[in-house]
């Protein structure tokens, strides 16, 4: 197809709105320190709406009489193309599965790239906005209703007397039913202690910040 200057304008915007989209709702998982954020976010919705464009206008010239061609086939591929990038996010770990709404927020940030490419910009505005508040808006009600997932934690303390009380007691003040599953001590005073720890925060605690703040801690793992 011939490129008019009034087709550049109109595909940039979308192109554009779809980046925009891609990182509001990117931003919202980098604050709760995701794997995939603004960049992936981005990305993920801006491939998705041009994959729109090439569908949408692409095979207009092989559009003729007696010519069944499925202009929309590129489109339709994009939803499960994209499934992998999903894939890549989801962890077992400590036999719980993790990134499963990370996932699903990169499946659907597609699907709002697809939407702005092919011009219905309410659709991947309302879009953007029912994603974000599902994320962000209800996060913390529904982990109320639904209880919090707990963490296992790894942690070695260095030699002294009442470490460990001081330690089980600052981990009570985060979960009030903290279950230590694992004690020992070595023969250099040292003590290694493995807990189940259930907080409503989102990583549970910032270990940089912690160790510093607690120096005889001198490994921690989560």
């Amino acid at each position: 197809m011939i490129e008019s200057w009034d087709f550049v304008g109109i595909v940039s915007l979308r192109l554009f709105a779809a980046l925009v989209c891609g990182a509001v709702v990117g931003f919202e998982r980098k604050k709760r320190a995701k794997k995939a954020g603004i960049r992936t976010h981005c990305l993920v919705a801006l491939g998705a709406a041009i994959f729109a464009v090439v569908s949408k206008y692409g095979f207009i010239d092989l559009m003729t009489p007696g010519n069944d061609a499925d202009i929309a086939r590129v489109a339709a591929n994009v939803v499960t193309g994209v499934s992998f990038l999903g894939t890549g996010v989801i962890f077992l770990r400590n036999k719980s599965v993790s990134g499963l709404t990370t996932a699903a927020g990169i499946w659907s940030v597609s699907a709002i790239g697809l939407a702005i490419g092919c011009g219905l910009y309410t659709v991947g505005a309302v879009g953007t906005v029912c994603m974000v508040i599902c994320q962000y808006v209800i996060y913390r009600p529904l982990r109320k209703i639904e209880g919090h997932t707990p963490r296992q934690v790894q942690a070695r303390l260095a030699p002294g007397d009442g470490l460990v009380e001081e330690f089980i007691g600052i981990m009570r003040e985060i979960d009030k039913e903290v279950s230590i599953s694992s004690l020992t001590n070595h023969p250099d005073g040292s003590v290694d202690i493995v807990f189940s720890l259930r907080t409503a925060d989102d990583p549970v605690i910032d270990i940089y910040d912690f160790m510093k703040n607690h120096p005889y801690v001198t490994q921690m793992n989560i």
